[in-house]
């Protein structure tokens, strides 16, 4: 193998580590500065703030690491369909009249209803 290659991997993971260090460093610090003060609770001590990230983090997600959930089109996938740019090129399009269109996500088709003059 290659040397460079093996000194940049220890260099990759020793940043890796340091950054995950730091976060915790960082989640100690804004938890004995706000709660201790605000709730009259404890003060944690490094061990315990790394207890208190990975249960926060097994709540609520470990992320997705490059995936955005917001470029994913919502929560049921739709992905790019449904941004603006494309939605702003559609909602002014009025279907033909009498020929229903179908829906290209579920397969529903849907009849455009007429326009009816209230009569009063």
């Amino acid at each position: 193998m290659d040397t460079t290659f093996i000194i940049k991997g220890i260099g990759f993971a020793a940043l890796g580590i340091g950054l995950f260090v730091l976060v915790i460093y960082a989640v100690m610090r804004l938890w004995n500065w706000l709660v201790p003060s605000l709730f009259n609770g404890p003060k944690l001590r490094f061990v315990q703030a790394l207890g208190l990230f990975l249960l926060a983090r097994l709540l609520f997600g470990f992320g997705g690491f490059g995936h955005s959930r917001f470029n994913q089109g919502g929560p049921h996938g739709y992905g790019r369909y449904w941004h603006r740019s494309d939605w702003s090129r559609h909602h002014h399009v009025a279907p033909k009249a009498g020929k229903p269109e179908a829906h290209h996500l579920s397969g529903i088709t849907h009849k455009p209803q007429r326009e009816t003059a209230l009569s009063n």
